[in-house]
């Protein structure tokens, strides 16, 4: 890569050029594959009105939330979280022996409010259709996430064309297609790179806040607050700082996890349960957090881990497999600090996501894997030096991007999804 090139690359216009020109791929990527496939338009049917209630009081889901071809699967339940709250949910006083208030199908305690909540805001300050608004904040999150991916703290351990290799690897990776989605993917992902960037520049205040905003968007987003932590206390060590810094940090360490703890002291306010998201996550998927099961698996659901759709068993194993083999050469230009922030992130996401999954094949393996950012340094660090091996993992990976996970988004619903996307059948528990 000349001088001059990597003058251009790390100028803001360049670096937001970049990130626009990928979103639009992702976007055409969905929209082509679905008239192609299954011969849906973006909107389809055309016409459809904005997601809306008849009466939310009486009708169990949301109608027209799949209007759009990038609102699928776990859409429904964010759009419907954005329109309604948990305002169906029965209170404590309501709630009969042995009842739950997620009984009745229109409670959604099995995932988190945050980002839905920021969408009920954009749609009201902006007077747009509630899945209008919920794309737009995926989409402005992830141009940001992209943003903060080139900026001064990574380009400066990686390298320009090193960190742009590692963004191209992540945006070819099956999953990465949820950054244009209406799912919290990208919003997560915005907030833990803004964590990393505002700990590399010092700021530490405002990375236990972004940190803590992690924590409140997905589950494995209390991974972020453990790492800032983690690494908070790495940089103490480091300074050796008057004991009245060692407390402030403390209470910044404590910052890192406010959006996780306002949940929970919501949830036992008004549940009685402060892990009610646990629990109803359980009863909804018929599974619980296991350690046990990863040490003694049913090998039969990890069979179908392997060869059912979107097949999360093996993208677990080339995620652990590629950080294995790169991560020293990965991380070995960032300081101390910042490994010990990546090296926690990538421990935090990628356990939390096992042990909450073991007991369902790692179902959505593929997708929690683009929160563990480390792995795609890691990887572009081992695949620079190999062009066969990089060769062999953009083929499978874009492929099943465009045939596996893309069409397994896309076809829900349709007639001979299985036969258009290529899979001979799904889990045996769906």
């Amino acid at each position: 890569m000349s001088e001059a090139f990597r003058r251009i690359a790390v100028t803001l216009p360049f670096r937001a050029l970049v990130a626009v020109f990928v979103l639009y791929v992702h976007l055409q990527a969905v929209a082509t594959l679905a008239k192609e496939r299954f011969d849906l338009d973006w909107v389809t049917p055309a016409g459809a009105g904005a997601p809306h209630y008849n009466d939310p009081h009486l009708d169990l889901t949301v109608r027209n939330w799949d209007r759009f071809v990038v609102s699928k699967w776990d859409a429904q339940h964010y759009i419907e979280l954005a329109l309604r709250g948990y305002s169906e949910c029965k209170t404590l006083a309501e709630l009969k022996p042995n009842e739950n208030p997620d009984d009745d199908k229109r409670c959604q305690l099995n995932f988190f409010p945050t980002y839905p909540l920021v969408g009920r805001y954009v749609a009201y300050a902006t007077g747009w259709a509630i899945d209008y608004a919920m794309l737009a904040v995926a989409v402005m999150c992830s141009f940001i996430f992209m943003m903060l991916w080139t900026s001064a703290p990574v380009t400066d351990a990686l390298g320009v064309g090193m960190t742009y290799f590692s963004l191209l690897l992540f945006n070819a990776f099956t999953t990465s297609v949820s950054l244009v989605l209406i799912m919290p993917e990208s919003m997560y992902l915005m907030t833990l790179m803004a964590t990393y960037w505002a700990l590399a520049e010092r700021r530490l205040f405002w990375a236990a806040i972004f940190a803590g905003a992690a924590t409140s968007i997905r589950v494995n987003g209390v991974a972020v607050g453990f790492a800032y932590s983690a690494a908070l206390l790495m940089l103490t060590i480091q300074e050796r700082p008057r004991l009245t810094t060692w407390a402030l940090r403390a209470c910044y360490a404590l910052l890192s996890g406010w959006g996780i703890v306002l949940l929970m002291a919501y949830y036992h306010s008004r549940f009685g349960d402060a892990l009610i998201y646990i629990h109803a996550h359980g009863r909804e998927y018929h599974h619980g957090p296991s350690v046990a099961a990863i040490l003694q698996p049913n090998t039969r659901v990890l069979m179908q881990s392997i060869w059912a759709e979107p097949n999360d068993g093996v993208w677990l194993a080339a995620g652990l497999l590629w950080f294995g083999l790169g991560h020293r050469k990965g991380l070995e230009r960032f300081d101390v600090v910042a490994q010990t922030y990546f090296y926690v992130l990538y421990a935090g996401v990628v356990g939390i996501a096992v042990v909450g999954s073991s007991e369902y094949g790692y179902g959505g393996l593929s997708r929690y894997l683009l929160g563990a950012v480390p792995l795609f340094f890691a990887m572009a660090a081992l695949m620079r030096r190999h062009p066969v091996v990089l060769a062999i993992w953009l083929y499978m990976s874009v492929a099943h991007y465009w045939g596996g996970n893309l069409c397994f988004y896309v076809g829900e619903r349709q007639p001979d999804r299985l036969g258009q996307c290529g899979f001979a059948r799904t889990f045996a528990n769906e």
